[in-house]
């Protein structure tokens, strides 16, 4: 890899997103709902990004194209954080008008 900063520390033995135990809860926690993806440019190429997933394969194709090596992830199972109880806001987008419905297929 040309694009390794040697003082990083680099190593075979660092953590992993793609471990097959990390690949593993990660399928599994898409499964059950969802997964949310906190991507850490490496080197602070640039903030970080947020990104929502309910199929694993999607979040694998993500990986392949939209990360590079040295870049880490934080990933929570969308299930376990994101309980209707616990929202900081509700709320529908409102019309012309500034009326929003009493009832609706959600």
């Amino acid at each position: 890899m040309t694009d390794r900063y040697e003082p990083d520390g680099w190593t075979l033995d660092g953590e992993k997103i793609t471990s097959p135990e990390n690949l593993a809860a990660i399928r599994e926690a898409a499964d059950q709902g969802g997964i949310i993806v906190r991507h850490w440019f490496y080197r602070g190429a640039r903030s970080p990004a947020i990104r929502g997933f309910y199929d694993f394969d999607e979040f694998e194709a993500y990986l392949r194209t939209d990360a590079m090596p040295g870049d880490a992830f934080d990933i929570w199972s969308f299930s376990k954080v994101c309980r209707f109880e616990d929202a900081l806001a509700k709320g529908k987008l409102p019309d012309a008008d500034g009326c929003v419905p009493t009832r609706g297929a959600y």
